[in-house]
C-alpha cells in the first residue's frame, strides 16, 4: 500500500463529512481523495465542501499579451552551500539530522533591514485600469516566456534563477535551499501533519520531518516552520548560513500554521487546537536580540491566509461556512479592517502589496473556475479571468500573474501555466499538455510574496 494512503483516506473521509451528502457518488469520493493528496491545510476554506460545477465551456478567443518582458527579471540571489541549522532547544541526536546541513560561521549580523528599496527612487507602477472579464482559452493562446519564479513541470523544479532540481512527485510548493530544495509533502503520521522534506541536488531525499511551513520572509532571509515533535515555531536562515535557528514554545494543546513575515521579521501564525478548531492567530518576533513573548494581533479574523511586508497588511477571513466565506484586509496594527466581502477569498498578495489574488467565495474540489484580482487598500476588482477548471495562482511580478489552468476538453483536461496582465492579455508560459481528470501537469513553487 502507498505510504500516503492512509492520510488521502483520512483526509478524504473529512471532506465527506464536512461536505454532509454532496458526496454522494464514487467519482465524488476520488475527486475528494485527489484533493486532500494536493489541498496545503493551512487553506483552511478548502475543506468546507466538494461539489461538481456545471459550466459551459468558453468560447476559443486568441488572446496576446502586451507588455510583457520576454526574459526574465533579474534572479534571486542564489543559495549558498548549507541549509538551516537543527533546533537548539531540542538535544542533539546521536546522529546529524538529514534534513538540515551544518551550519556555517554566522555572519556579523542579518541585513539591516528586510524592506523594499524606497519607492520614491524609482518610477512607481500605475494602478491598472479597474474592471473587465477574460475567459481562458488554450486554442490559439499565443506564446511567451518560461515564468520568471520557480515553478514544477512534473518531477522538474525550474528554480528562479534557472536551475533545475529532480523532485518527489508528491513534493509541492518546493524553494531552493543549498543545492536541492524543500517542500512540503503528504504526511507519514496519523494527526494530518504534513512532512517537510528535502532533496539533495540528485534529486536524492535527504531527510523529512512532520511539521507546518515553510514560509519565507519577504527578503529570502529567513525560513519558518512549526515542528510538532518539539512544539515549537522554528525560524533560521533560508539559505542554511549562520544566523539562527531560534525557536518558541507553542502551548502543548496548541499547533500553528506559518502564514508568512511582517516587517522586523514578526511571524504571522495561525493557532489551531489539536482539534483543528480555530483559536486566532499569533505573532512571534525573529528579530535580532533576545527572544520576546508572542503577541495577540487586534485583528477580527479566524484565519489568516495571507500577509504583506511592504504594504504592512493581511488579509483572512471572518467567516468559514458550509456555503462559503467572508473576508476581510486589515493594516497589521489595526483593530478595524479597510474593507470587507463575503463575494472572494484570498490567496497572496503582489510582491508590492498593491494588489490581492483570490478566488470564489466558495472552493469547488478540483479546483477554482474563476480568478479575482483586487485592489489590497479598497476592494475594487481590477479584473477577472475565468476559467474550468484553475489550479493554481500567484503574481509573477507586480504586473503579472501567473495562472495554472486545467480547461475541460471533453473526457480529458487542457493543462498549461498562463501569464496574464491586468488589462486581461494573456500568453503561453509553458507547452499546452492533456491530463485526466485527476492528473497534474504544472505546479507553482514557494514564493516570498
Amino acid at each position: 500500500m502507498n505510504e500516503f494512503d492512509d492520510l488521502e483516506n483520512t483526509l478524504a473521509a473529512e471532506l465527506r463529512r464536512r461536505s454532509g451528502d454532496v458526496l454522494g457518488t464514487s467519482g465524488m469520493a476520488d475527486l475528494a481523495r485527489r484533493r486532500a493528496r494536493v489541498v496545503r491545510r493551512r487553506r483552511a476554506v478548502a475543506v468546507s465542501a466538494v461539489t461538481a460545477v456545471a459550466l459551459a465551456i468558453a468560447v476559443p478567443t486568441a488572446l496576446s499579451l502586451r507588455s510583457v518582458p520576454q526574459t526574465a527579471p533579474p534572479a534571486e540571489s542564489p543559495t549558498t552551500s548549507e541549509s538551516p541549522s537543527p533546533d537548539p532547544t531540542t538535544p542533539p541526536p546521536s546522529t546529524p539530522d538529514p534534513t538540515i546541513p551544518p551550519p556555517t560561521t554566522p555572519p556579523s549580523s542579518p541585513p539591516a533591514d528586510p524592506s523594499p528599496p524606497d519607492e520614491t527612487e524609482t518610477n512607481e507602477p500605475e494602478t491598472p485600469a479597474v474592471g473587465g472579464t477574460t475567459e481562458l482559452v488554450l486554442d490559439g493562446m499565443s506564446e511567451g516566456a518560461p515564468p520568471s519564479i520557480s515553478w514544477v513541470d512534473g518531477t522538474t523544479f525550474h528554480t528562479a534563477d534557472g536551475r533545475e532540481v529532480t523532485i518527489p512527485e508528491d513534493m509541492y510548493e518546493p524553494f531552493a535551499i543549498y543545492d536541492g530544495a524543500m517542500g512540503w509533502m503528504p504526511g507519514s503520521s496519523q494527526d494530518g501533519v504534513p512532512d517537510i522534506a528535502r532533496v539533495d541536488g540528485t534529486g536524492t531525499l535527504a531527510g523529512s520531518h512532520p511539521g507546518n511551513g515553510p514560509v519565507l520572509s519577504y527578503d529570502g532571509f529567513l525560513m519558518a516552520e512549526f515542528r510538532p515533535s518539539t512544539n515549537t515555531i522554528w525560524a533560521g536562515q533560508a539559505d542554511g548560513g549562520g544566523t539562527g535557528p531560534s525557536a518558541r514554545d507553542v502551548p502543548g494543546d496548541q499547533r500553528l500554521e506559518p502564514v508568512g513575515f511582517l516587517d522586523g521579521y514578526q511571524l504571522v501564525s495561525n493557532v489551531e487546537g489539536t482539534d483543528y478548531s480555530k483559536l486566532g492567530s499569533r505573532i512571534d518576533s525573529f528579530a535580532p536580540g533576545e527572544p520576546t513573548p508572542p503577541i495577540t494581533p487586534p485583528w477580527d479574523l479566524v484565519v489568516v491566509s495571507a500577509v504583506s511586508q511592504p504594504a504592512n497588511l493581511v488579509v483572512g477571513y471572518t467567516e468559514i461556512r458550509d456555503d462559503g466565506t467572508c473576508s476581510a484586509v486589515y493594516e497589521a496594527d489595526s483593530a478595524e479592517p479597510l474593507w470587507e466581502t463575503c463575494e472572494y477569498s484570498f490567496d497572496h498578495f503582489s510582491p508590492d502589496g498593491r494588489l490581492i489574488v483570490g478566488t470564489d467565495n466558495y472552493r469547488d474540489g478540483e479546483g477554482d473556475i474563476m480568478t479575482v484580482v483586487v485592489d489590497a487598500r479598497t476592494g475594487e476588482v481590477v479584473h477577472t479571468y475565468e476559467g474550468r477548471f484553475i489550479n493554481g495562482y500567484n503574481f509573477e511580478d507586480d504586473e503579472h500573474l501567473l495562472i495554472n489552468v486545467r480547461l475541460i476538453d471533453g473526457d480529458e483536461r487542457q493543462a498549461a501555466l498562463v501569464r496574464c496582465d491586468f488589462s486581461g492579455a494573456c500568453e503561453l508560459t509553458t507547452p499546452v499538455v492533456r491530463v485526466d481528470q485527476f492528473g497534474d501537469a504544472y505546479r507553482l513553487g514557494l514564493q516570498r510574496w
